[in-house]
């Protein structure tokens, strides 16, 4: 007959070598497992470390932040070109008023885009809306030929506020101002206060303030466009190459 085993003895019955040597193999099995990760985290650091000097299998740049402040200004009418034409840059003469231009004109002649009567017109930076010409009227009239009368020895800022037509001025986030003149509309819902984001359409191209305009006609569409710094306006004092050259810096957008 075969005679059966014994029972193994308990775990509290081994001998105190046997606990020592359980520790140890123990301690190999996770010293191996702890080297084994740690050298492939090495061989990798090198391999990205090789890949970044050479070009090749760098890691992937992180996504840069978008400035806080828009670095430039699109222009108004997309698609536009700065004024070819030296009477429809700023500072250009306007003899009728004995006085200059305050800011750029866009006619389609000189600005390299179909320009007409119902052309939408965009917010050339984002801001804020401080002035919105809801309820624009043409004055009579006889009411404009004695203000074309009143400023043949030169203008006012209230003569020239009504020279512009129906109006749009929107604060930048930079303490700036833009002011849109001769629209023939402006956006509906658009009022004091609200905020706008570049490239939104705020209005539409007209003849507003202008012998066209008084009369009900729709002809000689244009945009009157002012970049007013402090108290002055931008490209006062330049010549028409250096607002043109000027104006490069300044226009960033379609």
């Amino acid at each position: 007959m075969r005679r059966a085993l014994a029972p193994l003895a308990p775990l509290t019955r081994l001998r105190p070598g046997w606990y020592l040597l359980a520790a140890l193999v123990v301690y190999a099995l996770v010293a191996t497992v702890q080297w084994r990760t740690t050298a492939a985290a090495l061989r990798d650091a090198r391999m990205i470390e090789a890949g970044a000097a050479s070009g090749e299998g760098a890691a992937p740049a992180a996504p840069a932040r978008s400035a806080a402040v828009e670095s430039g200004l699109w222009f108004p009418v997309p698609g536009a070109r700065i004024p070819n034409d030296d009477e429809h840059l700023p500072g250009a003469e306007r003899a009728y008023r004995a006085g200059v231009a305050e800011g750029f004109t866009f006619w389609p002649e000189s600005s390299g885009v179909p320009i007409v009567h119902g052309t939408p017109v965009i917010a050339a930076g984002s801001g804020e809306v401080i002035r919105v010409d809801t309820g624009y009227v043409e004055p009579p009239p006889a009411e404009w030929e004695a203000l074309l009368a009143r400023v043949e020895g030169g203008a006012d800022d209230t003569d020239l506020d009504l020279l512009r037509g129906r109006q749009v001025w929107l604060r930048l986030d930079d303490g700036r101002v833009l002011r849109y003149g001769h629209l023939a509309s402006v956006r509906s819902g658009l009022s004091v206060g609200q905020r706008v984001q570049r490239g939104r359409v705020i209005g539409t191209i007209g003849n507003s303030g202008t012998p066209d305009g008084v009369a009900g006609r729709s002809g000689n569409a244009r945009l009157h466009f002012e970049l007013r710094v402090d108290d002055s306006y931008f490209g006062a004092g330049l010549a028409p190459d250096e607002v043109r050259l000027a104006a490069t810096s300044l226009f960033t957008g379609p």
